[in-house]
């Protein structure tokens, strides 16, 4: 399976937004500064975020983004969803079913078999994990590079 750039964007975005504990708006500008994250782009992701619901936005010289949710009620899967569309295995990804002939092909079938296997795995993955996991997952590499800085 393929995620493009604007979904993983659309990750680090939500997750920037996370780690900030909403206190405050966060200025789009000061996530693609942190992210490095063109900030046009940033902005249609943001924008795609907000229609589903996902983030919220706040006008005003102190305004800027915040999740819409608690972290623990957004998926990954949402995220990318929200910014790329259904999540679908490419075209190439999925094998011959019929030979030149136009003859179907057995091992065609069982191999598409296994990538609906892993397309499975990938989604369940996806709609599994949470913000709030990722955020525990920084915290947890926050910890290490803390402690080996110590050392």
């Amino acid at each position: 399976m393929y995620f493009s750039a604007k979904g993983e964007y659309g990750i680090m975005a939500v997750l920037d937004l996370a780690l900030a504990n909403g206190s405050a708006p966060v200025q789009a500008k000061a996530i693609a500064d942190r992210q490095g994250i063109p900030l046009r782009f940033l902005e249609h992701i943001l924008s795609a975020l907000k229609h589903a619901g996902l983030v919220e936005s706040e006008r005003g010289a102190h305004g800027g983004y915040r999740l819409a949710k608690p972290a623990s009620e957004i998926r990954i899967g949402d995220v990318i969803q929200a910014v790329d569309g259904p999540i679908a295995m490419p075209a190439r990804a999925l094998p011959r079913l019929r030979n030149g002939n136009g003859h179907r092909t057995t091992h065609g079938s069982l191999v598409q078999g296994v990538w609906e296997e892993v397309k499975a795995s990938v989604l369940d993955t996806l709609n599994r994990t949470t913000v709030a996991d990722l955020c525990r997952r920084a915290s947890d590499l926050e910890a290490q590079r803390a402690l080996m800085y110590h050392i």
